[in-house]
């Protein structure tokens, strides 16, 4: 062995990298020639448990660990093997019988051969770093080619999704256009037929109409020859009336007596009269079409707050006068509606007053009368005073000649509300012992049957009292009007309470003197004078003295009130 050899042998061997070994020593698969191409096909060589390389990158690097863990065994023998070579290489020079062995198992051994392995290793190397290098190269490939696969699919999915977007996009537009049409063709259907309909109402409705006003006007003309034959029938038959009225006055011997009346007739009269306005309020409640022509139920409403409204000044009692009389006198002349004799609403009743007035101006002034008794049952019990601006308002309405008949008043309907509510005022006398007894003199009997007490009753009586002084003791003597209720009736009223037997008087009949006082004892005097006072005189002395005997309040209310009249100025100038 040359020296050189000997040196190449002595240095040890080492493979620079231990890669697995080919199986096969053939040089023909490891001709450094070859290409890349050449190198992928023939790498079956290497891999030899595996003639068809697995599509999965996985799965052909689980097959290339196994076969490279084998040939690393391979390796590792020879590196065993060249390790030993080196061993022995460095005892060659000291022991003749190792050299032998080593020339005999080493150099003569053709089995292994190190240079030989040395090339065999490079080439192997070499080969299995460009199978490494196309292996990696495809799997890059084969990367790119499924994430290049993936992105389309991804992009042909979003692709298809947005055409289906798209696709029910338009079909909902296409929807929704399909509905607005349907909508905006049943819209102008509906249009159609409503303007359709509204013609036909509106031809149905001229029609209609037409017929109204044609049967208005038969019925016009109808009630104008009607009402023309009934004016000149009434006026024939008052002609005669006033013929025979002429004729019986001229006949009756004497002159008439003013002032002279019986409490016992104007009390049969007052039922007569409150029975000829409960028929005519019956009548018209079952006529509820005539009540809203004539708008009664406006009316009433608006004479309702008017009495409330007077406070004492004058130019207020002018204005609630001035609105009742412009009321009833428009009410008055209305002769559109039916009508009733006015003679049936007169406390005096008169051949002559037998003429025909409208139905809603009798009931108007019904309704003015209910009003009044109310206000004066409230407000003038405590201050019968206060009862003085109502007569002023109510009398000088119904003594305007435009509301009188053949110079008879309406304010008879007032004066037959206030003698009903009052009948002390027709002459009533006590006791009050009995249930008849008290109904017959005004007593409230309630809902669970017990009677209202003395001091509601009479408070209630006192207003009543008040109000009629304030319209029975008007004095009209400065006035170009007649006074429609005279003041002799207020005289006739007093003298007949103080004229009753003293066992039937009652504790009432002493209040209602001293409201007849408070209210209309100036009045008197101012009308009668001296005899007035005398009249006065009396009630405030022995009459209440019999009274206070007796143990009634009122007697000693009414002595006060003399001691209080008598320090007054007005009477002591009187």
């Amino acid at each position: 062995m040359t020296p050189k050899t000997e040196r190449s042998l002595s240095e040890p061997w080492s493979p620079a990298v231990k890669m697995p070994l080919p199986d096969s020593d053939s040089d023909d698969d490891w001709e450094e020639g070859s290409s890349d191409a050449d190198l992928f096909a023939n790498s079956s060589n290497i891999y030899s448990s595996s003639p068809i390389r697995t599509a999965s990158p996985r799965g052909a690097q689980s097959t290339c660990a196994a076969h490279a863990h084998t040939l690393a065994e391979k390796i590792n023998a020879l590196d065993l093997k060249a390790k030993e070579y080196s061993l022995a290489s460095k005892l060659v020079a000291t022991d003749n019988r190792a050299s032998q062995e080593f020339t005999l198992v080493y150099l003569q051994d053709t089995r292994f051969n190190p240079r030989e392995a040395a090339v065999l290793e490079e080439h192997f190397q070499a080969k299995v770093r460009r199978v490494y290098e196309a292996k990696c190269q495809d799997d890059l490939t084969r990367a790119r080619v499924e994430k290049e696969h993936r992105e389309r699919l991804a992009r042909e999915a979003e692709e298809a999704a947005r055409r289906a977007e798209e696709i029910a996009r338009q079909q909902e537009m296409e929807r929704q256009r399909h509905e607005q049409e349907r909508r905006e063709r049943e819209r102008r259907a509906a249009e159609v037929a409503r303007l359709e309909a509204e013609r036909v109402r509106a031809e149905e409705e001229r029609k209609r109409q037409a017929d109204l006003e044609k049967e208005a006007a038969l019925k016009r003309q109808k009630d104008a020859e009607e009402a023309r034959a009934r004016a000149e029938r009434d006026t024939r038959e008052r002609a005669v009336r006033e013929a025979a009225a002429a004729l019986h006055a001229a006949s009756r011997p004497g002159p008439r007596i003013y002032g002279r009346k019986s409490t016992t007739y104007e009390g049969v009269e007052m039922q007569r009269v409150i029975a000829s306005l409960h028929q005519l309020r019956h009548t018209v409640r079952q006529e509820d079409a005539f009540s809203k022509a004539k708008k009664l139920t406006t009316i009433r409403r608006g004479l309702r707050p008017k009495f409330g409204q007077l406070n004492g000044e004058r130019g207020q009692t002018i204005e609630v006068r001035d609105f009742l009389k412009n009321t009833f006198v428009e009410l008055r002349s209305d002769q559109g509606g039916p009508v009733v004799s006015a003679n049936d609403f007169f406390l005096n009743q008169d051949p002559s007053c037998d003429v025909p007035v409208p139905v809603a101006f009798v009931w108007t002034v019904n309704e003015l009368a209910k009003l009044l008794v109310m206000q004066v049952i409230n407000e003038c019990a405590m201050k019968p005073g206060t009862a003085d601006p109502i007569g002023v308002a109510v009398i000088s309405t119904f003594a305007d000649e435009r509301l009188l008949v053949n110079g008879h008043s309406f304010i008879d309907i007032v004066i037959a509300r206030l003698l009903k509510k009052n009948p002390i005022l027709t002459g009533e006398l006590g006791p009050e012992a009995t249930e008849g007894d008290r109904k017959r003199l005004g007593w409230i009997q309630e809902e669970d049957g017990t009677w209202e007490s003395e001091e509601n009753h009479v408070n209630r009586v006192v207003g009543l009292t008040a109000g009629y002084t304030a319209i029975a003791g008007r004095n009209f003597g400065n006035s170009k009007l007649v006074n429609p209720y005279p003041i002799f009736n207020l005289w006739h009223a007093v003298a007949t309470v103080l004229n009753a037997p003293a066992d039937k008087l009652t504790n009432t009949h002493y209040f209602v003197m001293k409201t007849f006082l408070e209210v209309g004892a100036k009045k008197l005097v101012d009308v009668y004078g001296h005899q007035a006072k005398k009249l006065v005189e009396l009630a405030v002395g022995d009459w209440a003295l019999r009274g206070e005997t007796q143990g009634y309040s009122g007697a000693v209310s009414v002595k006060a009130f003399g001691k209080f009249l008598r320090n007054e100025e007005w009477w002591k100038k009187s």
